[in-house]
């Protein structure tokens, strides 16, 4: 078993279901709770360091109680027999305190990046240039065949597929990437573990071509809650998305709006004449109409926004880069307060301002005297200050 650090280990007990008697933290509790150890210059792996009663000994909640908190973190047992049961399923286990931990879902999300990622198949995948495509389970036999080919020529122009993983839609899209020997990402809602057993898609991950992923229990059954908040990370983990078919209701039409209202990717909608879907209204709404001869031009770049710059994607390894490249790296094109940067590297506020006051000293960062107090990196010019 690949060795998992205390901090994902902490995270893992704190976050993870392991029995119906568990009763984990859930995404906006355990941010809560990772706020308050971040600002109290604590990290997750401290719980397991030292004597987690004193660490607690100011921390007041209703819901999350010590005695809660305390009773997760026991579950040592519990996680090593998970941990090693999913592993002889080929799924692996990320946390935020890693890595390999996609760099869209931090800087989209923030806070509501998942804790946890499970997932089978190669993990570099999760940081490729993708697009998601997304529609309705009971799709028309002409728009699978579209979402097949549409992955297909993906796959051919070099972008990742990025999709659910249900039945219709999704599921052709994901497999005409396949077929196409292109690299895939499914984001799936429950049965993962079913799933990365199953054969179309065991070859793929065997290659090195699909990565499956989930932020659910790999055990979990169908859910519709888990169907339908999936939905906001195969837009965060793409640079665009193309909705083929939608309803007026439903996981694909919810999605959809959701990523309009917050900007995430670019939104392109086909055209549709059936009565009864939502397409139109989602042209309507914000989205592009999706130019009828796709599968026949050569360039799909237009499907990309050009300004767009998504944070945090060229951080390198936390392990391998000193705490002042990464905090430069981050702020290059972009003001951040301390408790910003504190919650997207992973790293106390008390050493984040240590940095940041010896790059002050040395010119290399400016501060912003607004409300709060943010941080950018000074632009130098070629030839000033010794530089070359």
């Amino acid at each position: 078993m690949n060795e998992i650090s205390l901090n994902s280990q902490a995270i893992i007990l704190l976050t993870a279901y392991f029995n119906k008697d568990d009763k984990p933290l859930t995404i906006t509790e355990y941010s809560k709770f990772a706020s308050w150890l971040l600002e109290n210059n604590m990290k997750p792996s401290y719980l397991l360091e030292f004597d987690v009663l004193d660490i607690l000994n100011n921390w007041n909640d209703i819901k999350i109680t010590k005695e809660r908190l305390i009773s997760l973190l026991n579950r040592g047992n519990a996680m090593a027999i998970n941990l090693h049961k999913w592993q002889n399923s080929g799924i692996w286990v990320i946390t935020r305190a890693d890595s390999e931990y996609p760099k869209k879902l931090k800087s989209r999300l923030g806070h509501k990046a998942p804790p946890i990622l499970y997932g089978s198949g190669n993990k570099k995948i999760l940081n490729t240039l993708g697009v998601a495509i997304i529609g309705s389970r009971d799709a028309s036999s002409n728009d699978l065949e579209f979402s097949f080919k549409l992955g297909e020529k993906l796959a051919y122009s070099g972008y990742s597929v990025v999709s659910g993983g249900a039945r219709g839609i999704d599921e052709s899209s994901m497999l005409g990437s396949i077929n196409a020997q292109g690299t895939t990402i499914g984001v799936v809602a429950d049965s993962l573990m079913q799933k990365v057993l199953s054969k179309k898609y065991r070859d793929a991950i065997m290659s090195d071509n699909l990565v499956l992923i989930s932020p659910y229990y790999p055990e979990a059954r169908f859910n519709a809650g888990n169907a339908m908040g999936r939905n906001k990370y195969i837009y965060t983990l793409s640079e665009s998305s193309i909705v083929v078919h939608s309803g007026l209701k439903g996981g694909t039409w919810e999605g959809a709006k959701e990523n309009l209202k917050n900007s995430w990717v670019n939104l392109f909608v086909k055209k549709c004449d059936d009565k009864n879907a939502g397409n139109q209204k989602l042209i309507d709404m914000g989205g592009n109409q999706l130019i009828e001869n796709l599968l026949t031009i050569k360039s799909l770049d237009f499907l990309f926004k050009k300004e767009e710059q998504v944070i945090n994607l060229e951080i390198v390894k936390k392990e391998d880069t000193p705490l002042d490249k990464r905090i430069l790296d981050l702020i290059e094109d972009q003001k951040l307060t301390i408790k910003e940067i504190s919650e997207l590297l992973e790293e106390t506020q008390k050493d984040v301002k240590k940095i940041l006051d010896s790059l002050l000293e040395l010119g290399d960062i400016e501060k912003h005297n607004n409300k709060p107090l943010k941080f950018s990196k000074v632009a130098k010019l070629p030839g000033l200050f010794g530089d070359e």
